[in-house]
């Protein structure tokens, strides 16, 4: 028993991996690995340890093996084959050294049972990421990745359905053949894989052209949505990477993306302090298709409207006239400017009722960005008094210098026949405001009557920038008590008919004919004119 007991004890293999201890005997696990079989020859089975540290065994795995050598039955899995592949082959599983062996049996159960299937395919790189690095020079990760672009290639929707950019659609029909092996379970989503093995997986798959690029972009947005936008707890430098990553991968065709979601990672990638590339090519990105984008794609990048936030709106707008002046020099078509001046308004209009804290040197800031695209491209700018309505409303504490300075934004010229009469009612404008507002109503009015006479003669009665200015330093230069007497007269004034007037003027009528409607009972005590200072420019 003695002597047993020795030969036993001498056959015995003790050895840890990853803290776990396994006493194992030497001839069993020798007869499936050569390494091991060499090690006891030579003497130098203390250098198995150091051999799966090297390989970064799991206790697990290291497990199972062991259990094949004792010859249990093992269950490979998707989970687990790339790392038993590990093993098995760097303690030299093979059938030269025994029938049978491990090596051959997890090689067959990845060819037959693993690469054939789209969800075990994705779940096996995704589990063997450590495992694949040991086993580089097999090019084990390049058959992963012809395996998943050859089913996506087949049927694009294992990428996910493409995101729709407002009315765009885009739908795939699948022949009718294809269509007998649709079914109904949930594919594994490339987007839980590492970077590492994402980002060359969507580059093969570009390259490949067999794959419509709608859904591979959507499988891009899909990624960055999980690993960034969403990603709260991750570390920045890991969403940095990722956010690179994107901007590498991501096509500059106009449409292909949605606004909402390029507004989003340019935002982070600026918030990230990503590299300089990939900002500017969030930003080219999103300034190509800004006139497909809403006003609440808009409040992403100004979101806390603070002096970067709206700097950056400036260069995004700027970005977008600089690409389409450049690009599209002999085009005479300006809806896109059209769109995106409309967008600017109904952003401005947005801002100014949704957020009551907005600050005036920031409204006035949107307001300028605003007024400057509308200028040469809509004939009137009603939603940017109408912003200036909403801001006054909102803000009710403003002095009067600071509502002259609200109004700096407003065009008293681009304001439509309706918009004129509101703003002439409006009791929390500035009365200069609301004066050139009826004298911009008025001379509207002259500019359409002398068209209709000439025969849409331009006669230039917009000529002379500085008439209703004049007009409003001489009515203000007198004390005005009553501030409803301007508006008083004006209502008085407009139920004349015009073209009762112009008939007087041109002798078809007698002057003794004309209405009196427009005297005024007020009362307006005339004094000695005092100069009055204002702010607006």
């Amino acid at each position: 028993m003695s002597d047993l007991e020795t030969r036993n004890s001498k056959s015995e293999l003790h050895i840890n991996v990853k803290d776990v201890p396994f006493h194992l005997c030497k001839e069993t696990i020798a007869k499936r690995s050569a390494i091991v079989s060499s090690l006891l020859e030579r003497n130098k089975i203390d250098e198995l340890p150091c051999i799966l540290q090297d390989i970064e065994a799991d206790p697990e795995t290291f497990k199972l093996v062991a259990k094949f050598c004792y010859g249990y039955k093992v269950n490979l899995s998707s989970d687990n084959i790339i790392s038993v592949l590990c093993i098995a082959y760097y303690l030299g599983m093979k059938e030269e050294h025994s029938t049978d062996n491990l090596l051959g049996k997890a090689s067959s159960f990845l060819e037959t049972r693993v690469l054939p299937s789209w969800n075990e395919t994705v779940n096996a790189l995704r589990s063997g990421e450590k495992s694949l690095d040991k086993l580089a020079d097999f090019e084990l990760v390049d058959l992963f990745f012809d395996s998943l672009i050859e089913k996506a290639s087949y049927d694009p929707r294992l990428l996910g359905e493409p995101i729709k950019n407002r009315e765009e659609t885009y739908e795939y029909r699948p022949n009718p053949r294809r269509r007998l092996f649709d079914n109904d379970w949930k594919s594994e989503d490339l987007i839980t894989l590492p970077l590492r093995f994402y980002e060359p997986l969507m580059i093969r798959a570009m390259e490949s052209r067999s794959i419509p690029v709608e859904y591979i972009v959507t499988s891009i947005c899909k990624y960055a949505k999980k690993w960034v936008l969403d990603a709260e707890d991750s570390v920045s430098g890991k969403k940095r990477e990722v956010v690179e990553a994107v901007e590498r991968l991501l096509p500059h065709k106009r449409g292909l993306i949605s606004c909402e979601f390029l507004f989003k990672t340019l935002k982070h990638s600026i918030s990230l302090e990503a590299s300089s590339e990939c900002r500017n090519g969030f930003g080219i990105r999103v300034s190509k298709q800004l006139d497909m984008a809403k006003p609440t794609d808009l409040k992403i990048l100004t979101q806390g409207y603070g002096e970067k936030d709206i700097q950056l709106l400036r260069t995004v707008v700027t970005s977008f006239y600089s690409n389409y002046t450049n690009e599209e020099e002999d085009s005479e078509d300006v809806s896109l400017f059209v769109k995106v001046a409309k967008l600017l308004e109904e952003f401005l209009l947005l801002a100014v009722s949704e957020d009551a804290s907005l600050k005036l040197e920031a409204f006035v800031a949107l307001g300028e960005i605003t007024a400057a695209i509308s200028l040469g491209v809509l004939r009137y700018s009603d939603g940017i008094y109408r912003a200036v309505d909403v801001f006054l409303e909102r803000h009710g504490y403003l002095t009067e210098s600071e509502k002259m300075e609200a109004c700096k934004v407003l065009d008293c010229k681009k304001l439509s026949r309706q918009g004129c009469e509101e703003a002439a009612k409006n009791q929390r404008l500035p009365l200069r405001v609301v004066v050139q507002v009826f004298f911009a109503s008025q001379l509207q009015i002259r500019d359409t009557v002398a068209k209709e006479i000439k025969g849409g003669e331009e006669i230039g009665v917009w000529s002379d920038e500085d008439e209703i200015e004049k007009m409003t330093e001489k009515l203000l230069g007198m004390e005005i008590e009553d501030h409803e007497c301007v508006v008083h007269r004006w209502k008085k004034a407009k139920k004349v008919s015009v073209w009762r007037q112009v008939k007087r003027k041109f002798g078809c009528l007698n002057a003794t004919s004309s209405s009196s409607a427009d005297a005024c009972t007020c009362d307006v005590k005339k004094k000695k004119k005092k100069k009055i200072h204002h702010h607006y420019k």
